[in-house]
């Protein structure tokens, strides 16, 4: 396995660098200091994070404004170290740093018909919980009940964490690329997920976070899709997801 991890992780920079040369970032003439990070909680499989969504019932209809709450425990939080992301269909996460937090549903944002709201504990470097219980999710509909299969909970659910956004200086010379897959069907034995990068394909195995080391400025494409073991893809809105992100050049050093 640690083989295989390496040999993607250089065909990687291989394929968007043309070379480890041409991926190097020049230095800031002046480094800033960061406080060390806080440690991360320790996880106990006793009692392991449970996250809930309150507020909003499998396959409900909505028709108006709908008030929810966010709730995770045995899962420490506070701002600027550990919290938790919620995701509605595959828009960008919003991230909390209460243990209990409620959310006016962004009814602008709701698909006709099927929508999923999704949550998941984050750890202080932004990667995902990957443990059953710390993921919640829950289907409904907005305006009327169309698209029912692509919510049906037998699915594996595919949710894109991170890269998202825009990234510079040190930021930028490791980011974080991590997803997650719940609830996967007990027929699908084996399930990969497939990803683009700027059109560029490759394959990852699940339940792994990675990086991106010294991706050269420029704007970006992700997009993650689940296949069966003959490489098929699963076809349905919970099981691929997408996001867009940009890295900026390194700042040139300062002439004394």
């Amino acid at each position: 396995m640690v083989t295989y991890l390496k040999f993607e992780k250089s065909l990687l920079l291989i394929m968007l660098c043309g070379g480890v040369a041409s991926c190097s970032l020049r230095k800031s003439a002046e480094e800033k200091i960061q406080p060390p990070p806080r440690e991360a909680s320790i996880i106990d499989l006793a009692k392991p994070p449970m996250s809930r969504i309150e507020g909003l019932a499998k396959n409900e209809l909505v028709t108006g404004e709908k008030t929810l709450a966010f709730s995770v425990e045995n899962y420490p939080t506070d701002a600027d170290w550990q919290g938790f992301e919620v995701v509605l269909n595959d828009t960008a996460p919003v991230r909390f740093y209460e243990s209990r937090a409620e959310w006016n549903l962004p009814l602008e944002k709701l698909n006709k018909g099927a929508n999923i709201i999704k949550m998941y504990p984050v750890r202080s470097w932004g990667e995902s919980l990957k443990t059953p219980e710390s993921f919640a999710f829950v289907p409904f509909f907005y305006g009327s009940k169309t698209g029912l299969s692509w919510v049906a909970p037998q699915r594996p659910i595919l949710t894109l964490v991170s890269p998202r956004g825009t990234y510079e200086g040190e930021a930028a010379k490791k980011i974080l690329f991590d997803f997650l897959v719940q609830n996967p069907e007990k027929t699908i034995k084996t399930y990969t997920v497939h990803y683009t990068l700027n059109g560029r394909k490759l394959k990852l195995n699940t339940g792994k976070a990675y990086h991106f080391y010294n991706l050269p400025a420029g704007d970006y494409e992700l997009r993650l899709e689940v296949v069966n073991q003959k490489e098929i893809p699963l076809g349905q809105e919970v099981t691929r997801s997408s996001s867009k992100f940009k890295v900026l050049a390194a700042e040139e050093p300062k002439e004394d």
